[in-house]
């Protein structure tokens, strides 16, 4: 059994985190790097010593020159010999800020097939329907339509009753 414990959708990217005490707000580190980000934590390098439940706050730069900020609590920590590992659960963070973090690991999708299926439809509707305004209003094709009419109609009549005939037969 694995003991993987994360939730959600994780964005592996690396971004500028910086890091402060929650008691204070004295800086622990700003240039720190936050890896696997996800709305409910993310993992975090760092030259600052991390200890297993030191709550933290954070702001995260995101792209576009956006910021998300919030308050988390580290779950994990191991030191290497030239950084700190650490495991931050996001405790609190405002709606706003985590918006903007569910819009950059989610991106809202456009269905380009579809928008270009309905613009075609769009398009021919537009065409028929120009091209059968003009047909009308055209003083010849009003004279030729106005003799053909009664052929038109007859036609109509015939297909119909061949219609009907034809259902009368097949039961």
């Amino acid at each position: 059994m694995s003991d993987e414990r994360r939730d959600g959708t994780r964005m592996i990217t690396e971004l500028s985190v910086t890091l402060r005490a929650v008691k204070g707000g004295e800086v622990i580190d700003e240039r720190a790097t936050a890896h696997d980000i996800s709305t409910n934590g993310f993992r975090v390098e760092t030259q600052a010593q991390m200890t297993e439940k030191t709550l933290i706050a954070f702001t995260m730069d995101l792209p576009g020159g956006e910021r998300a900020s919030g308050s988390g609590r580290v779950v994990w920590a191991s030191r290497e010999s030239w950084a700190t590992w650490a495991g931050i659960e996001i405790t609190s963070m405002s709606w706003s800020d985590k918006r903007r973090l569910t819009n950059l690991l989610h991106p809202p999708r456009v269905d380009w097939s579809g928008l270009s299926k309905t613009s075609t439809k769009l398009l021919i509707a537009l065409v028929v329907i120009t091209a059968a305004h003009r047909l009308l209003y055209s003083p010849i094709a009003q004279g030729v339509l106005a003799k053909m009419a009664p052929k038109i109609i007859a036609l109509a009549v015939m297909w119909w009753a061949l219609s009907e005939l034809l259902k009368k037969e097949r039961r």
